[in-house]
This record gives structure tokens, C-alpha cells and sequence, in this order.
């Protein structure tokens, strides 16, 4: 995914543990740097308060957000000046797949296993056992957005 990126005229930087993330002064910094930040439906979101005004929160939404999930990001985004995209996973950019198959209810009926098992069980199944693994193409296509939000274009036949 880097590499696409880089490829697309990012300039990437990954911040994925938390010693990156601990200081938040240092961290806003770099945050406040960028036009345009990617990342995993998660807390880690939340540091889209540090885009600069018209920077661009993409969210990767994995298997089993579809529902309620709105209110988090998408719907806060632009009163603070930001503009957001969403990157809906396909069932199969999922692990869950492997396991259980593309027709089980976890796969299909993803607000099933709320409704069952309550918030509780919904992280553990799509936060904790999911790992993703996204369509490059395909999302390169929302990358390719963000680009054009930002006043950046790129000729995606020359990438």
C-alpha cells in the first residue's frame, strides 16, 4: 500500500505503535503537516483533529462497520473544516472469509453479531480475529479522490 501510494505522488509517513503516538505534542505536529490522513476504523482516527483545515480523513472501514459507525468520523469531519472519504471493505478483503466462508452470517449479516452478542462481541470478531487485506485497486481509486480534494491531481493512466 505504501509503495501504491508513493507511486500516486504521497509522501507517506506510518505511524503504527504507540511509542509514535505518545507524544502528543510532537505527534499533532506531524499530523498538522499532512493533507491527507488514511486509517483503520479505530481510535486512532481520532487524530484527524490535528488535519489542517481542508486536510482529508480517509477511513478504511472493515467487515462488520457498516452499521453505527458515523458518528465517529464521517459526520465530524467536515464541522471542523475536513473533507472525508470511506473506504467500504468487500467481504472478501477480509480474513473472516477464510474462516468462515463467504455465506456465513458473520461474513453476510455482519449487524447479526451485534444484535446477538452486543457491542462486546462485535470488536472481538471485527476488531480482534479480522485481519485486512485491501484491494490495491480498488482503493487506490479513494486515494486517488483524496488526491483531487486536496487540489493535487495526478494522471492515474501515467502511475
Amino acid at each position: 500500500m505504501v509503495k501504491m501510494m508513493e507511486e500516486l505522488g504521497f509522501v507517506v509517513i506510518v505511524a503504527s505503535s504507540a511509542k509514535e503516538m505518545g507524544d502528543v505534542e510532537k505527534f499533532s505536529r506531524v499530523v498538522n503537516s499532512c493533507s491527507v490522513m488514511v486509517g483503520v476504523h479505530g481510535a486512532g482516527l481520532a487524530n484527524g483533529i490535528f488535519l489542517p483545515d481542508g486536510g482529508v480523513m480517509v477511513q478504511v472501514r472493515p467487515l462488520g462497520f457498516q452499521w453505527d459507525v458515523d458518528s465517529f468520523y464521517s459526520e465530524p469531519g467536515p464541522g471542523m473544516g475536513l473533507k472525508y472519504l470511506e473506504y467500504m471493505m468487500e467481504p472478501e478483503e477480509s480474513s473472516l472469509v477464510d474462516v468462515y466462508g463467504l455465506d456465513h452470517p458473520v461474513v453476510q449479516d455482519t449487524a447479526s453479531v451485534a444484535a446477538k452478542g452486543g457491542y462486546d462481541a462485535a470488536r472481538e470478531m471485527y476488531l480482534d480475529k479480522q485481519d485486512l487485506r485491501l484491494n490495491l485497486e480498488r482503493f487506490r481509486e479513494t486515494l486517488v479522490q483524496a488526491l483531487t480534494l486536496v487540489g493535487r491531481h495526478t494522471n492515474v493512466a501515467d502511475v
